[in-house]
């Protein structure tokens, strides 16, 4: 997904993983997981784009893979301009925490031209899974 870096593209994000998730027959108590930490990686993105940047974009890719034993996860990368810098230098605010908190891992790269949030989600149980 592509997004104008503008507050709107935020219920654009969570309704679009919401439907993905759904299609993906992925548990309902996971879902809000993983919709909570890339709807606050993707805030984290706009409300940090520089006021100059006009047209700025904010960049959301997601897969879903299979572990050997069949446990399915969601990967999901947030990428956004120069300017988003979601960990400053020895500082974890409220919303990476919590992000930490949804996700299984979190890691953040930074480029010249850019930084990207990269996010696994906790493992589920393989399709046809069925709780004891």
């Amino acid at each position: 997904m592509v997004l104008l870096s503008d507050p709107v593209s935020l219920s654009v994000v969570r309704e679009r993983f919401r439907r993905w998730l759904a299609n993906l027959c992925w548990p309902s108590r996971d879902v809000d997981d993983i919709v909570m930490a890339v709807n606050e990686a993707v805030s984290n993105a706009v409300e940090q784009t520089h006021p100059s940047a006009i047209g700025a974009e904010v960049r959301v890719a997601a897969r879903q893979f299979a572990e050997r034993d069949g446990g399915r996860r969601v990967l999901v990368a947030v990428a956004a301009g120069e300017y988003w810098s979601p960990e400053p230098d020895g500082f974890e605010g409220p919303g990476l925490l919590m992000i930490h908190t949804c996700m299984d891992a979190v890691e953040v790269s930074r480029e010249v031209d850019g930084t990207t949030m990269l996010m696994t989600s906790a493992r589920v149980p393989p399709l046809g899974f069925v709780w004891p």
